[in-house]
């Protein structure tokens, strides 16, 4: 008796051990979703991250340890490790996918990714050289276990200027999370230099050329999730967004900006005249909203600015505003003129 109840506690054992396997196995399957099931899309305007190192086919002489900035070794280490905080505010374990602009080449994001306190991040890089003068890009960095990338593209705006006809190109990234197919797109359309009214038309030029590839995506497969994050130079209620664009904080339009309530409401990433604005923007499909399956967001909520205090600087009156690097030509070691945005996706 004792023989055969040993021989049943042997084949139970087996049996779940075997059942043990086989939820092990299914728990590997959905890593992708993180362990709280959600997909956290950051986007950060750095303000100005260039190595020390003078590269003749730029204008960034500024950014040298001779030149108007003084840009030394240990201002650039600063400025990564302050680049480090804000996008630990963004997520305590960092965003899955991050945008990023105002690099200077992909050794600026090699010199980040290998600094001790992000390396558990994981992060892969895509980067290209744009055709800037000031040789500032956009580039996107990965979790490559969360976001598998299928391909990238670099999509070149040509402004209407015959003197200064070069900007940043937008880079489009096809991917897939969870088994689910992401189309995102990362911007920096053109300065406001020159006052809003003036420059609008090239904000308006790149709106068109974001706003053809998004509609060819759109043509294949209605129900393409697909987002577009950046710093746009413009407001969500500005022409190049609203008409050109499509993109509105409602149903009227053909993309939903994650943002535009945010900026109705005095809120913003960026201070300007004693005013907060949302130069930056995440704007997404409707189907990342509407879809009754895989990964969502909700229309208000999901999506915010960091305004922590570790980002801010208070001014005589006490009003707070971004902690820049520099103030005019002053060093003040501070972070980046705008604050990042973050939008929280769950998975249905």
């Amino acid at each position: 008796m004792k023989r055969f109840s040993a021989f049943i506690w042997t084949i139970s054992a087996i049996i779940l051990w075997s059942a043990s396997c086989k939820d092990t196995t299914k728990v590997a399957d959905t890593t992708s979703t993180g362990a709280d099931n959600s997909l956290q899309i950051g986007f950060y305007n750095v303000e100005n991250i260039f190595d020390t190192d003078n590269d003749p086919k730029i204008n960034d002489d500024d950014f040298t340890p001779t030149g108007k900035y003084q840009w030394t070794a240990d201002r650039y280490r600063v400025k990564l490790d302050h680049t480090i905080d804000a996008l630990l505010l963004m997520d305590a374990k960092f965003p899955d996918i991050l945008g990023l602009c105002e690099i200077e080449n992909k050794r600026v994001l090699e010199d980040l990714l290998s600094m001790e306190r992000i390396k558990s991040a994981g992060y892969s890089i895509i980067h290209q050289d744009s055709p800037d003068e000031r040789g500032i890009d956009v580039a996107l960095l990965y979790k490559k276990d969360l976001f598998k990338v299928e391909s990238s593209k670099f999509y070149k705006v040509t402004l209407p200027s015959v003197e200064d006809p070069n900007t940043r190109d937008i880079l489009y990234v096809k991917g897939k999370s969870n088994g689910e197919d992401l189309h995102i797109f990362v911007n920096h359309w053109p300065s406001r230099s020159g006052g809003q009214e003036k420059s609008e038309v090239n904000r308006i030029t790149a709106a068109t050329v974001l706003k053809s590839k998004i509609d060819s995506i759109l043509s294949k497969d209605v129900n393409a999730k697909v987002l577009c994050m950046g710093d746009f130079n413009d407001h969500p209620d500005n022409k190049s967004i609203t008409e050109t664009l499509g993109a509105r904080g409602d149903r009227t339009g053909s993309m939903f900006n994650l943002m535009a309530s945010m900026h109705g409401n005095g809120s913003g990433s960026y201070w300007y005249k004693g005013e907060w604005g949302a130069l930056d923007q995440v704007m997404v499909s409707f189907n990342w909203i509407d879809a009754n399956k895989g990964w969502t967001a909700a229309e208000t909520g999901s999506a915010r600015f960091v305004k922590d205090e570790v980002l801010l600087f208070k001014d005589s009156q006490g009003v707070a505003r971004p902690n820049r690097t520099y103030v005019g030509d002053d060093y003040k070691g501070g972070y980046s003129d705008h604050l990042p945005a973050v939008v929280n996706f769950v998975w249905k």
